[in-house]
């Protein structure tokens, strides 16, 4: 008889610590039977919250701050670990996406941030799972430090990428972000120190509230919610030291219960990056916040289950969910380049004249159809030059292709044989791409307009001479009747006789 995919032995066999969110809807959703009540039809699912509801149902008092009654208030909330998780692994595309990202650190020693470009996939390893692929990190305006970066949410670029990122088939969108907390070891520069682990914290008290914004503000549509929607499938993923002074990725996602804690303002980050604080209640008019009980559980020293206050604070451990991640065995990535500067980094730029003289570098303008024949290394080369995420994004920027150009040009990009003779064609027809090229001729250095002297009448030494020079020992030839040897400025020039 086949297992459920919620089966406890089969988790617990395979160290499979959480349930898949699908997996948990199938565990949760009542078995459908002809003698079901009513009720089982009744959405399983339901967003969790934390605030105060406005009106109270009762109608017997006036609205929050004036009253609060137990038909409006929350009830107490006890912390515990989330059964499920939305996204089950973060799956890196290649090596070069988190190496490129890394580079950023490498030159400036300053932090970076940079959202998850990617798509979600079934994940054969968990019962039902879905994992994240992660095809570029975009970077967005930022100001990196030592120890810390800053951002402005939201960045106004983001309806540009959202936008571009449904151009690709199949679809790509944001799963999620990523940021480095690295510190070189000042006796060898070479490795990274070791931050994060049991005995300080995994996700700091302000990155988890930064995490629950951000997973409030992207929930996942589901027709099991009586809202239409629940949770979300944004990842968190932060690059940092290992114990051996190396660098790996660690992801979680942070849990419902943080979430709607968020939303309901109750929790604010500590000094102490492993404790996140709970707020006092507040019955102001204009910030009026009301905070439930709320209590954690905990194995004592005698192995006994103790549950206590979470106010004022608690473990940031609490509200973290963990998810696996890694790389494929055989890699395919959507993006086969890396020779493109990278967005908003003071040490890269972007321009339409770097872009120019790489095109032309690459003989971009020389490239015809397939039809024409013409060097197949060239078309090779460009193609891949092409296939570049950052590219792409800063294409769109520059109004010299259309929508619809910007289009083919993510097909071809993306083209899974881009050493296929014909795979730039449909590229090379379009009128933005034919704009780009007449701009990448004007952008090519000059070439010399006249040839140099040939013959044996100078020697091969003589081909860096200035072509003024040449005129004007003519000239001179002409007027004296021949010589062998010529002054011009400070430099003796041989002239054979004829």
């Amino acid at each position: 008889m086949p297992l459920e995919p919620y089966d406890t032995a089969y988790h617990a066999e395979n160290s499979i610590k959480h349930l898949s969110y699908h997996a948990y809807l199938q565990k949760v959703t009542p078995k459908s039977s002809a003698s079901a009540s009513s009720t089982a039809s009744l959405p399983p699912l339901s967003q969790l919250s934390y605030k105060v509801k406005v009106p109270c149902p009762s109608g017997a008092h006036s609205t929050w701050p004036a009253g609060i009654c137990t038909a409006c208030q929350p009830s107490a909330i006890t912390l515990q670990s989330q059964p499920f998780r939305m996204v089950d692994h973060v799956e890196i595309a290649s090596f070069d996406v988190i190496d490129r990202f890394l580079q950023g650190w490498r030159k400036t020693g300053l932090q970076r941030f940079g959202w998850l470009i990617g798509r979600y996939e079934p994940y054969d390893k968990v019962p039902m799972g879905v994992k994240a692929v992660v095809e570029a990190i975009h970077e967005p305006p930022q100001e990196g430090e030592v120890d810390g970066l800053s951002l402005v949410l939201p960045w106004e670029d983001e309806p540009r990428i959202k936008a571009l990122t449904k151009d690709f088939s199949p679809p790509l969108q944001i799963v999620g972000y990523v940021f480095t907390d690295l510190e070189a070891i000042p006796e060898d520069r070479t490795k990274s120190r070791y931050k994060r682990h049991t005995q300080s914290f995994f996700l700091s008290s302000l990155e988890v509230i930064f995490a629950a914004h951000v997973q409030n503000a992207h929930p996942i549509l589901s027709k099991s919610s009586p809202t239409g929607l629940f949770a979300s499938r944004m990842v968190t993923a932060v690059l940092t030291g290992t114990v051996d002074g190396g660098i790996d990725m660690s992801a979680y996602q942070v849990s419902e219960q943080a979430c709607a804690m968020v939303a309901a303002d109750m929790i604010e980050a500590s000094l102490e990056p492993g404790i996140m604080r709970v707020k006092e209640e507040d019955r102001s008019e204009d910030t009026a916040r009301y905070v439930p009980d709320v209590f954690f559980r905990y194995k004592n020293e005698y192995g006994l289950d103790v549950q206590k206050s979470a106010k004022p604070c608690f473990p940031v451990e609490y509200l973290l969910v963990n998810v696996t991640h890694g790389f494929p065995q055989n890699p395919s990535p959507l993006f086969r380049s890396t020779a493109f500067p990278v967005e908003n980094r003071f040490d890269e730029s972007q321009d339409v004249q770097s872009m120019l003289r790489m095109l032309s570098d690459l003989r971009a303008p020389d490239v015809q159809e397939s039809t024409y024949g013409g060097d197949p290394t060239s078309r090779i080369a460009l193609a891949r030059w092409l296939s570049d995420w950052h590219l792409i994004s800063f294409l769109g920027t520059t109004q010299l292709m259309s929508p619809e150009d910007v289009q083919v040009l993510v097909r071809t990009a993306t083209s899974p044989k881009l050493d296929d003779s014909t795979v730039l064609d449909a590229l090379i027809r379009t009128d933005g791409w034919q704009t780009l090229m007449t701009f990448a001729r004007e952008t090519a250095p000059a070439r010399p307009t006249s040839a140099a002297p040939s013959g044996p009448t100078h020697a091969a030494m003589d081909e860096d001479i200035p072509q003024d020079i040449y005129d004007q020992m003519a000239r001179e030839q002409a007027q004296s009747g021949g010589g062998n040897s010529r002054r011009i400025g400070d430099v003796e020039v041989e002239v054979a006789d004829n």
